[in-house]
Formats: C-alpha cells, structure tokens, sequence
C-alpha cells in the first residue's frame, strides 16, 4: 500500500542506543487513491475515547496490566513496558474499556504486539464489541508485521469496548477508540 501525502515525517526514538540508515527510499504509486483506502489511515487528531480510562481483562500475564493497553503508548515491543497480556487460562481471554458515558463508535484501532514471530497466537481471531450487550464490531485477522488493525464500528453505541478471543493468548499494545463522525 503506498501513503499519499504532500509531506511526511520519519521518526525513530532511540534510548542509549544508535540508528544507522544506509539508505532511505521513497516510492510513489501515482495510481493510490487515499479516499478508497481508509482501512491505512489513521486520524489520530480524533480524541480517543478510551485514553486513561479504568481497563480490566479475564487474567493479566508476565506483568501485562490490561491499564497498558490504553497509555497512550502504541510500542509494539511488550518488553517496553505498554502492552497487554491475559494469562494462561481456560476459556474465553478477554480485555474492556469503560467509556464511562455512552457513544456512537466509529473506528477501533489495535496496535499489535510487533516483537514477537508468533504474533498470531496473539490477536488473529480476536473480535472488537461496543457497549454491554456486546454489538460485535469486526473480527481482527493477522496480518504479518501490521502496525494496527482499525475495525470499523459503524456507530454502535456503548459505554464500553471489549476485545475477546475464544482460545489462546490476548495480547496488544495500544487501542484507540474514535467516536463517529455526526
């Protein structure tokens, strides 16, 4: 997928640490047209509903409190210390957001554990809900090395949102959630 846009911004944030770039390219698709490819582009202008707000999860594992998930922190690396982690378990894993009031829910979007090759195990299968009666948003299905996974709610309404897997881990590190547009 190419990026339209008139500028764009490369940041690398590094800790005691050195970048080395032996080269940089960038490659236009004249043929890309953004106003039919949303499911790659972010807002992150909108508010997101869910920042700080009270999290809880079916188990939490290897210190990944469900609060991670919503710091504001997209780190794909879990080892950083902003991601998400259910325990062993039998059944259902399961993360929630309390909106604390009701609103119409336009996009999810599920920054994904990106240090791990078994990424899969993680959040293929995992399905997005609004509100306490559980309308189901999408399913997320895994794609290798996706920097998120932006599910279209279509302005369910809800104070909350839930994220279930029926089998294996649940672990993720960031979720976004946007109200819908008026």
């Amino acid at each position: 997928h190419g990026i339209n846009a008139e500028y764009g911004r490369f940041r690398v944030s590094l800790l005691n640490e050195y970048l080395t770039i032996c080269e940089f390219q960038v490659f236009v698709d004249h043929n890309y047209d953004a106003a039919i490819d949303t499911e790659n582009q972010l807002d992150l202008l909108e508010k997101n509903l869910a920042l700080s707000k009270q999290t809880t999860s079916s188990s939490t594992g290897i210190g990944g409190e469900p609060a991670r998930a919503v710091d504001g922190n997209t780190e794909g690396n879990f080892y950083r210390g902003s991601c998400m982690a259910t325990a062993v378990q039998q059944g259902v894993h399961w993360w929630s957001v309390d909106l604390l009031d009701a609103h119409n829910v336009g996009h999810v979007i599920v920054f994904p554990r990106l240090d791990y090759n078994q990424g899969k195990m993680l959040i293929d299968g995992a399905q997005v809900y609004v509100g306490e009666h559980e309308h189901l948003c999408g399913t997320i299905e895994y794609v290798e090395n996706k920097p998120w996974y932006k599910v279209d709610c279509r302005g369910l309404s809800g104070s909350s949102v839930t994220i279930k897997k029926a089998a294996g881990y649940l672990q993720f590190c960031e979720v976004i959630v946007q109200a819908a547009e008026d």
